[in-house]
């Protein structure tokens, strides 16, 4: 209506009509042109297009190095056609300012010569087949990419890049094709990794906020998230041997997807889940008179159970505000019976990094077992009278009141048991107590050349010995002349070793004084059956 107002209007002079004509016409190529500002090649179907112009300039060569994709150029390394072990660059611009705009808005040039410096100097294992359709998910995956680094500010993509991911351990080698996304919003960035076809595979986190702030010791939903993302990577079933949480990520060891025994090592993180290189993870030597380590699911542990056991352990350590190094969990092999869900929470004081200790619980928030630091926590003596009763207490609920038993070897700091194997009925394991909880030892059972059935014992058997066994330390110090000394241990058997023909259980005193030394055994009455005098 304008242009026909302007040029049609009665009274206005033909040259001033075709100037106003002009004007218009003028303004709105103009406008045309400006309208180029907006142009991007992470538009969709901007960056397909480029590549095919590329191509078409090229002569369509059939390989690519890489591809570097910028809001206003795509840049590309070809191979060349007449000359395989050359590379080529050509570069698809759109036009930036308002000339260029206005007479080229959009232009190719190349090919320009590629100084090749590759970390895999294998040029043909760096280059891929590349079509254009295949550049046809840059606007979607650019979306994808910034809704995936979930910036505070309103972001964009800065770069995508397509080549071949490297891996420098054990030695350089390239991979499949990757897409990598750089994402800006001036206060944060992030990298977002995918395949070729533009499926995201991992990202890389470090330089935004939430990474800065990210604690999964605190629990709560980016915990959540983590396990979820680890979950959907190792599978729901019992896969896992050993996790292990730390302020900005989990270790896992965990069965590779599709192996019955082969155990890997994983890495999970605000930036997705990794599998580690074999040579780093996932192999771990069993201890002697250990079991392989049971495995479980990540839906078996009670994850609201992090914080609250986090404050239990500081408190049993006396580490008020100490700083938790990590969160371990498994099913150890140094179980008694049934492996079941253990946490250990280990903690180092606030003040002083070299002091530290570490606490077991159960899946229930129950104390398994206490490291404290060193010279500090409960002192304990397992040669107290006292001590006796609660040590075979303890035995007893793990083993059953009728365990059967070969020896029960008490010292200051521990009780020793060789009893048959829960796991294993053909077999004799030591079993340890040191005041809380009984776990496998890594010390070997002692089994002599003529060792029989009929050296075993019925665990109900010793509960006479608490009774009586104060006044045997006492007189064995007595009868051995050694009154200036000490008990050094006590030991609840038959005695099969020394008396092959005894059946009767018996009680053997030890006492030292200096180099002097010397040994009683009592029946379970306290009466005294033998005596070896220093």
């Amino acid at each position: 209506m304008l242009l026909a107002a302007a040029c049609g209007a009665k009274g206005v002079p033909l040259p001033i009509r075709g100037l106003v004509f002009a004007l218009v016409i003028g303004a709105a190529a103009l406008a045309s042109r400006l309208a180029l500002a907006d142009d991007s090649f992470f538009d969709e179907g901007r960056a397909q297009a480029g590549l095919e112009r590329i191509y078409d300039k090229a002569g369509h060569p059939t390989k690519v190095l890489g591809v570097d994709v910028r809001t206003n150029q795509l840049v590309v390394e070809l191979q060349a056609v007449d000359n395989p072990a050359h590379i080529d660059r050509y570069i698809d611009r759109i036009a930036t300012d308002m000339i260029e705009r206005w007479f080229w808005p959009e232009s190719v040039s190349g090919p320009a010569p590629v100084q090749l410096s590759l970390a895999n100097p294998d040029l043909d294992a760096n280059l891929f087949a590349l079509n254009p359709t295949d550049l046809a998910v840059v606007g979607k995956l650019a979306a994808e990419s910034v809704e995936r680094a979930a910036l505070e500010d309103p972001a964009q993509v800065d770069r995508m890049e397509l080549r071949r991911a490297l891996f420098l351990v054990p030695r350089p080698v390239s991979g499949d094709p990757e897409l990598s996304v750089e994402i800006t919003s001036g206060r944060e960035r992030a990298a977002i990794y995918a395949t070729i076809a533009g499926v995201i595979t991992h990202a890389d986190l470090r330089g935004t906020r939430r990474a800065q702030n990210l604690n999964y010791l605190a629990a709560g939903p980016d915990l959540d998230a983590a396990v979820a993302a680890a979950e959907s990577t190792i599978g729901k079933g019992e896969v896992v041997q050993r996790l292990l949480v730390y302020d900005k990520s989990l270790s896992i060891d965990a069965l590779v997807p599709g192996s019955a025994e082969h155990v890997g090592g994983y890495r999970a993180d605000i930036n997705g889940v990794v599998r580690l290189a074999d040579e780093i993870a996932g192999v771990r030597p069993i201890l002697p008179g250990q079991l392989p380590p049971a495995r479980f699911s990540l839906a078996d542990v009670d994850w609201s159970l992090v914080p609250k056991l986090q404050q239990a352990a500081r408190d049993r350590l006396q580490l008020s505000g100490g700083r938790i190094v990590f969160v371990e969990i498994s099913r150890p092999g140094s179980a008694v019976g049934t492996p079941e869900i253990t946490w250990e929470i280990s903690v180092d004081s606030v003040d002083d990094s070299s002091v530290s200790g570490s606490v077991a619980f159960d899946n229930k928030g129950n104390v398994v077992s206490t490291r404290y630091p060193r010279g500090q926590g409960p002192k304990l003596d397992l040669l107290d009278a006292a001590s006796y009763a609660p040590a075979l207490d303890a035995l007893g609920k793990a083993l059953g009141a009728h365990a059967a038993i070969v020896e029960l070897d008490f010292r200051t700091d521990r009780l020793m048991a060789t009893v048959k194997d829960p796991q294993k009925p053909d077999a004799l394991v030591v079993l340890d107590y040191q005041g809380e909880s009984v776990a496998r030892s890594i010390m070997p059972p002692f089994e002599p050349a003529n060792f029989s059935a009929d050296w075993f014992f019925d665990l109900s058997q010793a509960q006479p010995v608490p009774t009586h066994v104060a006044a045997m330390q006492q007189d064995a110090l007595a009868r051995l002349g050694l009154a200036d000394g000490k008990i050094e241990r006590v030991t609840i058997s038959k005695q099969k070793l020394f008396m092959p023909g005894n059946d009767r259980l018996l009680v053997e005193v030890r006492a030292e004084a200096g180099k002097r030394e010397g040994r009683v055994v009592y029946d379970l009455n306290g009466n005294a059956v033998d005596i070896d005098k220093p």
